[in-house]
Formats: C-alpha cells, structure tokens, sequence
C-alpha cells in the first residue's frame, strides 16, 4: 500500500508544505505497516458511514487529502475545522512516519 497526504490553504505560505507526504508500507516495520492498515481500514470506514454534515469551511481553513493505491484505490478528503477522528490519526502516523 502507498499513500500520499497533500495538503493545501491556509493563511501563509510554508515552505514544503505544497509537496505531498509519501508514505509506503514496505518502509515500515511489520507493527507499524499493520497499524497503517488499521488506520486506513477504519478511516475508510468512518468516510462510508453516514454521518453529520460537513461543518462551513473556515477562511484560510486547510483542506486534506489523502490517496491510497494498492488494493482497492481510496480517497479521502477532510478539511478545517472538521477532521473526523480516524482521518486525524491516519493524518498523523502519515506525518510521523512518511517523507516529502
């Protein structure tokens, strides 16, 4: 599985934030490549069920996507101020464990 965060707005331009974090499984350690699995079968999840609707975008707000290849193609999309829970720690071993 490979997956890539890009993310885009905000108030200020930051360096390197317009490239995406690339994370693929075959970097990681057998715990934490089943960890990402998990994060990624539970954020698909949580996209597919029926939920609330999406809170007003926030000016200057960022918006967040993440692609997934391997499998079954997935992508998902979340912005601020809203970021559902699984989208958020899948967001975050991205970021923890992937590269720019």
């Amino acid at each position: 599985m490979h997956a890539e965060l890009t993310t885009d707005g905000g108030f200020a331009a930051i360096p390197g934030l317009a490239r995406p974090v690339v994370l693929d499984e075959h970097d990681l350690s057998p715990e934490d490549s089943a960890e990402f699995a998990r994060l990624v079968a539970a954020a698909r999840d949580e996209a597919s069920a029926p939920g609330p609707r999406a809170a007003k975008p926030v000016p200057d707000g960022r918006t967040y996507r993440i692609d997934i290849e391997g499998g079954d193609a997935l992508r998902l999309q979340a912005a601020d101020p809203s970021i559902p829970p699984a989208f958020a720690a899948l967001m975050n071993f991205m970021k923890g464990h992937g590269h720019r």
